[in-house]
């Protein structure tokens, strides 16, 4: 930390100063440095943003880096051996810097056989002729694949060398290709989808992390729907989620016009680009096939597929290495996701609406959500119901005291006023309580009134 110094600045920094500081360390230490990637590629688009990539030639860059960061009075560059960069945070920039590379991968591991290379090797190695335009740090662009350019303009995927060499040497790349169809609404050439059935297989050999990274990318793109769509074409979708994959051609009829696969993805792309909302937007109907069954009338039905749904999401996220905390907040989410649609207000009471407070928590905002793209990708779009029920709830729940509701009484409290030892009957006595809050028979938190009130109903303490 000692050549760490603090720098006040009389305005915010922007690209441009990085640049220029980067231009400044790079010359006057003689590296070869040139922008690269998807900063090139944005800012091509007309979209800078603040995480800048780098590739210098016979150096690893990161002196570059140790200088940019004392001029601006960042911590030290770090440097990540395993994957051959160096990286520098301050002031909401990330800059990364890798040496010019050539790899060769070994047919049955992801891992590449890595030694220095020229910038045509590091460039022509890259997933895509989009992602493979360099910069020098004077605004020159650098297309060496002759076709990134021209690729850009167009709004296409293709890969600098042919697809089934790009992906045999790196089968994220497959998944990638869905994340950047998804985050550009690009299209993809033709011979990328053929290449990825070739190569579909070979997805086994992927870590489970890195996938994981790509679907959360993926879904909260611009376009969800594209990403998946073209991990579907590719025959890779059914090896990864085959439950999403289950949903295709399974009708619905009702309220629906869609198979329950094209009403999941035009749901998606309608939902709000947050990663546990779009994670429940796409696993709410997971269990519809395993419950699909056709009425003696002909209706489609799907009995407690919410419930089914939400067993399925817990292994589906467990198996993706999700966290607990996410797993916990979409089985929520999809096991509630019918409970907004389903409001009705002459029939659903305020007990009622405090129940789906309570029941939603810190989440009530998602459920909405979830319920309202739910709805928009029916044949009846209205959410005015839903908006309704927000409102109600808003007013319900005006101080939080519903939402954040905690049981008055502990179990250890409730045992000596009974008299009676640890078992089941504990939590049924706890839920009793909370129902009579939630019907206004208890004020919340009021630990007074539920002990008064429980002493009125000694046969919840006795077991009579």
């Amino acid at each position: 930390m000692a050549d760490r110094v603090r720098v006040v600045r009389p305005r915010p920094l922007h690209v441009d100063d990085v640049l220029d500081e980067v231009r400044g360390a790079a010359a006057a230490l003689g590296v070869e440095t040139y922008l690269v990637g998807g900063f090139v590629r944005d800012r091509l688009l007309g979209r800078e943003g603040k995480d800048i990539d780098f590739v210098t030639v016979d150096s690893d860059g990161t002196e570059v880096l140790a200088r940019v960061a004392r001029a601006f009075g960042w911590a030290p560059p770090q440097r990540f051996e395993r994957f051959g960069t160096g990286q520098v945070r301050g002031d909401g920039f990330v800059l990364e810097v890798v040496r010019a590379r050539a790899e060769r991968y070994d047919p049955e591991s992801r891992k590449p056989d890595v030694r220095p290379g020229t910038l045509e090797e590091d460039v022509t190695r890259r997933d895509f002729t989009v992602n493979a335009l360099c910069q020098t740090l004077d605004g020159r662009v650098i297309d060496i694949t002759g076709r990134g350019l021209a690729d850009l303009r167009a709004g296409v995927l293709r890969t600098p060398l042919p697809p089934d060499e790009t992906f045999s040497e790196d089968p994220l790349r497959m998944f990638r290709a869905a994340r950047f169809a998804a985050q550009l609404q690009f299209t993809v050439d033709s011979e990328i989808v053929a290449a990825m059935r070739a190569q579909a297989r070979r997805v086994a050999i992927l870590s489970v992390e890195r996938v994981n990274e790509e679907l959360r990318r993926t879904l909260t793109s611009a376009r969800p729907s594209l990403g998946f769509g073209l991990l579907r074409e590719g025959e890779i979708l059914q090896r990864v989620l085959p439950e999403v994959s289950a949903m295709i051609g399974v009708e619905q009829g009702g309220w629906h016009i869609y198979d329950v696969y094209e009403h999941t993805m035009r749901a998606l792309d309608d939902s709000p680009p947050d990663l546990l909302t779009r994670l429940a937007v796409l696993l709410h109907d997971v269990g519809k096939p395993p419950t699909h069954a056709v009425a003696p009338d002909g209706r489609h039905t799907f009995y407690d597929h919410a419930g089914a749904g939400a067993d399925m999401t817990r292994d589906i996220l467990t198996r993706l290495r999700f966290s607990n905390d996410e797993v916990d907040a979409v089985m929520t989410l999809v096991r509630l996701h019918l409970r907004p649609i389903q409001y009705d207000e002459t029939a659903f009471g305020d007990a009622a609406v405090r129940r789906l407070i309570r029941d939603a928590g810190e989440l009530r905002e998602r459920m909405l959500d979830v319920a309202r793209s739910d709805t928009r990708a029916s044949s009846f779009p209205s959410t005015d119901g839903i908006d309704a029920l927000a409102e109600r709830m808003a007013r319900l729940d005006a101080g939080g005291e519903v939402s954040r509701m905690r049981d008055p009484l502990d179990g250890e409290e409730i045992m000596r006023m009974a008299g009676r030892p640890a078992g089941p009957w504990v939590g049924r006595v706890k839920r009793a309580i909370q129902d009579a809050i939630l019907e206004g028979s208890i004020p919340p938190a009021d630990a007074d009134a539920a002990r008064s009130w429980l002493k009125a109903k000694r046969e919840l303490l006795t077991g009579d």
